[in-house]
């Protein structure tokens, strides 16, 4: 990497005149991945009202659960506290995995109680299996399209913004240059297809939270408390999962194995999700038909 920067500095030293190209292909692949961040949960919202006959109320507070448990609250504090710690998280590999396991137990924590505080109180009256799927696309849908597209639509910024920026003509220090150059480095490197990558995770991750739902209302169905910590042991463990297969993968492989093999966990998560909510949708359906009186 300081060999490629300094190439790079040299570079912007000897050619002040010439800006960047921004590559094309990187562009189209953000858009491509904020569209879609932004319409499939507007798609899977209709699709839930349409064919199951989801009440708006389920899906409202399903995304109100997520601006709670994240938005406001989690999300913030990770914030703060990883500024404070990132320098130690940069140099302390016993920290960065400590720090890991955090997050994904917090994450849990969060978010699982928020869905079951939400079935608890304002819910109390839908408790069906439905209720569970479309408050998981409101839940789900909030992340996708506010937080991962907002996210995203940023990164499109910056990519072009650096792509266009010469810092050689800005005053700044020497180390303001320096990480100007990385940065530009960085997005140069960046293969142009990663951003679709962010748009199938969305994909999967809706899958796991509508799965997580059906599992946490069936502390209401069932009476027993166990379905609450095993939805928030399940999301820990995919989340910490993710993570930890993601870094190994990039620490021996490089980066695009990284992408790679995150999504690969992501595809696992989903999978078994995808069974989980197809089995409670056939148990609530006998359900239904046991309540059937027969005719005589």
């Amino acid at each position: 990497m300081s060999s490629r920067l300094g190439f790079k500095s040299l570079c912007f030293l000897e050619g002040r005149d010439r800006v960047d190209a921004v590559d094309t292909r990187l562009v189209a692949s953000y858009a491509v991945a904020i569209t879609f961040d932004v319409l499939m949960p507007v798609g899977m919202v209709l699709w839930a009202r349409r064919r199951l006959g989801v009440a708006w109320k389920v899906v409202g507070w399903g995304a109100a659960a997520f601006a709670l448990s994240q938005l406001f609250t989690r999300l913030p504090m990770v914030q703060v506290a990883q500024y404070f710690m990132r320098d130690a998280l940069k140099t302390s590999s016993v920290l960065l995995g400590v720090w890991i396991v955090v997050l994904s137990l917090t994450a849990g924590l969060f978010e699982e109680t928020a869905r079951l505080w939400a079935f608890r109180k304002p819910l109390k009256d839908f408790r069906r299996w439905r209720d569970a799927v479309g408050f998981g696309v409101g839940h789900g849908g909030l992340e996708s399209a506010l937080l991962v597209g907002g996210l995203t639509a940023l990164g499109l910024v910056n990519v072009i913004a650096l792509s266009k920026l010469d810092p050689s003509t800005l005053p700044l220090k020497p180390e303001q240059v320096a990480q100007v150059v990385e940065a530009k480095a960085t997005i140069a490197a960046l293969d142009w297809w990663m951003p679709l990558l962010g748009a199938y995770e969305r994909l999967g991750s809706m899958v796991v939270h509508i799965a997580l739902s059906v599992v946490v209302l069936q502390r209401f169905i069932r009476g027993e408390v166990k379905w609450y910590w095993l939805a928030v042991g399940a999301h820990a463990f995919f989340n910490a999962l993710t993570v930890v297969v993601g870094k190994l993968a990039t620490a021996a492989w490089g980066p695009q194995a990284g992408a790679f093999a995150g999504e690969a966990m992501v595809t696992v998560a989903a999978l078994v999700s995808l069974w989980v909510i197809l089995y409670f949708r056939r148990v609530d359906a006998e359900r239904d038909t046991a309540a059937v009186p027969a005719r005589e």
